[in-house]
C-alpha cells in the first residue's frame, strides 16, 4: 500500500492504523454469543410453532405444537459428545431456544411446557447411570441453574449404554415401565461443566461412553452460528446460541411480551406424570383448537395445528416409543398390513401344444358370460 504525496513516517503509521482498523472489524469466534438477543426473540421465534400464555407463578410459557406423545430431549433429535459435554441436538426449528434455555415441565392439563431462561447450556437434564443403562430426565422449574426439583418417575429415559448415541436409539427404549426398576438401581451422574460462569451437568464422560460403546467416540466442536437452524458437518456443530438473554428491551421502560397471548385459565401445578396414549389431547390444545375465534380468546391466538405438517413412515416394529427422528413426528403406531398374495399366473403351454380352454388360473372374463352360455374353445393357429 502506497500514499501518494505524504512523507514516509506519516504513510506507514496510516498503514498500520488501517490494519489496525480491519483486524478490529472482523468477526472473530464467539462474537454471536455476544450480539444483543433478548426475549422478545423467544416470544417472535417460538409463536408459529406453539401457543404463548400467561401463567402466574411463572409468566410467559410456552406449549408446543407437538404430537400428544411428545417428550423434550427424547423426540426429533439425539445425543451427541461435545467439547461442553453431552448436547442434543435437536431437529426442531425452535430446538435452539427449548432445549438449550430454560426448562420444561407437565401438567395434564397443558401437556408439556417451556419456562424461558436466559443462559445456554448444552442441555438442561439430569443423569444416571449404572453398569448397563444411562439415563436422562429434563430439569423442571428449579431454585438454581444445577438444581432441580424432583421430577416423576416417568420423565426419564433409560437405554442401554451401547446405544446412546446411536441414530435410532428410539428403538431401544420401551416406555416408562422399568423406570421405578432403575431409579433404584442407578447412581446420579454428576460431572460439571463451567462455562462462562454458569455450571451444568453434562453426563457420562467420554471414556464411560468409550468402554460402554467398545469404540471412538467422536467430540463435536460447538461453533456459534447466526442461523436458528442447527446443522452437523463432520466434528462440528453450529448452532445459534447468544450467550446471555437480556430480560428486558434497552430503553423501552418494559418487559417484553408476546404478541399473541392467552391468561392461563388454571395456574401450573407441581410437576406431573406423563399421559403417554398417543390418541391423547390434552385438554389445553383442544380448548384452544376448538375456542380461538370466540369472544373468549384473543383474536389470532391458538395452536398453529399447521406447525408440524404429519408425513406418515413405515414402522419397523411395534415399539410404541419409537419415532421416526428425520421426518419430525411419531411413526403409525399401526404396524403396516402385509401385502396380499399375488394371483398366480398359469403355465405357459409347450410350444406345438394347444392351450387348455376356459379361464385362466384367478383371472376374471373380460364380460359376465350369460346363463346357460360355454366358453368357446381358441381355433388352433395353422403353422
Amino acid at each position: 500500500m502506497i500514499l501518494l504525496g505524504l512523507p514516509g513516517t506519516l504513510s506507514k503509521c496510516i498503514f498500520r492504523l488501517s490494519l489496525i482498523f480491519l483486524v478490529m472489524a472482523t468477526p472473530a469466534r464467539g462474537q454471536y454469543e455476544d450480539q444483543y438477543v433478548s426475549y422478545a426473540d423467544f416470544y417472535s421465534c417460538l409463536a408459529p410453532y406453539g401457543q404463548w400464555i400467561q401463567e402466574p407463578q411463572y409468566g410467559y410459557v410456552w406449549a408446543p405444537a407437538v404430537e400428544g406423545d411428545f417428550r423434550p430431549y427424547y423426540t426429533n433429535g439425539k445425543w451427541v459428545m461435545s467439547e461442553y459435554g453431552n448436547l442434543w441436538a435437536s431437529d426442531y426449528p425452535w430446538g435452539w431456544a427449548a432445549f438449550h434455555y430454560g426448562r420444561w415441565t407437565y401438567d395434564t392439563y397443558y401437556g408439556w411446557l417451556w419456562i424461558p431462561g436466559d443462559t445456554w447450556a448444552p442441555a438442561w437434564v439430569k443423569w444416571r447411570a449404572d453398569d448397563g443403562v444411562f439415563g436422562w430426565a429434563p430439569l423442571g422449574p428449579g431454585t438454581s441453574e444445577n438444581v432441580s426439583t424432583k421430577c416423576p418417575a416417568d420423565w426419564w429415559v433409560f437405554l442401554p449404554q451401547r446405544y446412546i448415541y446411536h441414530d435410532q436409539y428410539y428403538r431401544y427404549w420401551n416406555g416408562p415401565g422399568n423406570n421405578s426398576k432403575y431409579l433404584k438401581s442407578t447412581r446420579p451422574v454428576n460431572n460439571t461443566f463451567d462455562h462462562r460462569g454458569t455450571t451444568y451437568i453434562t453426563g457420562p464422560g467420554m471414556s464411560q461412553v468409550k468402554q460402554a460403546t467398545g469404540g471412538p467416540v467422536q467430540v463435536y466442536r460447538v461453533r456459534d452460528s447466526k442461523s436458528r437452524n442447527m446443522r452437523m458437518h463432520n466434528d462440528e456443530v453450529k448452532l445459534f446460541k447468544p450467550g446471555k438473554i437480556a430480560p428486558t428491551v434497552p430503553g423501552s421502560g418494559e418487559d417484553p411480551y408476546p404478541a399473541d397471548v392467552v391468561v392461563a385459565p388454571y395456574p401450573l401445578k407441581e410437576p406431573q406424570g406423563v399421559n403417554d396414549d398417543p390418541t391423547h389431547e390434552v385438554p389445553f390444545r383442544q380448548e384452544m383448537l376448538t375456542k380461538r375465534n370466540t369472544p373468549h380468546i384473543v383474536p389470532g391466538t391458538g395452536i398453529n395445528p399447521t406447525a408440524e405438517p404429519e408425513r406418515r413412515a413405515n414402522r419397523t416394529d411395534n415399539n410404541p416409543y419409537e419415532w421416526d427422528v428425520s421426518r419430525q413426528v411419531k411413526q403409525d403406531p399401526k404396524p403396516p398390513a402385509e401385502p396380499k398374495p399375488a394371483a398366480k399366473q398359469p403355465p405357459k403351454p409347450a410350444p406345438g401344444r394347444k392351450a387348455k380352454p376356459g379361464k385362466q388360473g384367478n383371472e376374471k372374463p373380460a364380460a359376465p358370460a350369460r346363463e346357460g352360455a360355454t366358453t368357446p374353445a381358441p381355433r388352433e393357429t395353422k403353422r
